[in-house]
């Protein structure tokens, strides 16, 4: 009866205003970003020796990429086409923004330059789409556009 005249909500205790959970909230987003950043690393530093066994476990089976040239492969052909890269002298990666992030996927956007042992450089834009399987981030997707 109490319910019909919704006074039963006005018997029930006050509810307490939850605490705030968005310094968590950022704290999850820089440990995501943090984690992603590592991972990035562990496999540009694993492609750029041609080390395919490191490499791989990073990889989701159904990863689609697009490179600077603008052909897709897939982690087959990634895989295939990964071979130890002499010409390389130094690698970094700027302006990091985790752009969205759930419980299962997460967006990382940044810029990754490149130094060659001739002292020339290249800067590419990078957007890494990655997935969570299994408690581990795989990269699923990623879109590479070369900067002029």
């Amino acid at each position: 009866m109490l319910s019909l005249c919704n006074l039963s909500d006005k018997l029930k205790p006050e509810a307490k205003p939850s605490p705030d959970k968005s310094s968590n909230a950022s704290t999850d987003r820089n440990a995501v970003l943090a984690e992603l950043l590592k991972i990035e690393k562990t496999m540009t530093d694993a492609s750029l020796n041609g080390d395919i066994s490191t490499l791989a476990p990073y990889i989701a089976d159904d990863y689609s990429g697009a490179g600077i040239d603008g052909r897709s492969q897939n982690k087959n052909q990634l895989l295939a086409n990964t071979k130890p890269d002499k010409a390389t002298k130094s690698w970094t990666i700027t302006e990091a923004q985790l752009v969205s992030l759930d419980d299962e996927s997460a967006v990382l956007n940044y810029v990754q330059t490149q130094t060659a042992r001739n002292g020339r450089s290249a800067r590419a834009r990078v957007i890494d789409t990655f997935v969570r399987r299994n408690g581990r981030w795989l990269i699923k997707g990623e879109q590479v556009t070369l900067i002029r």
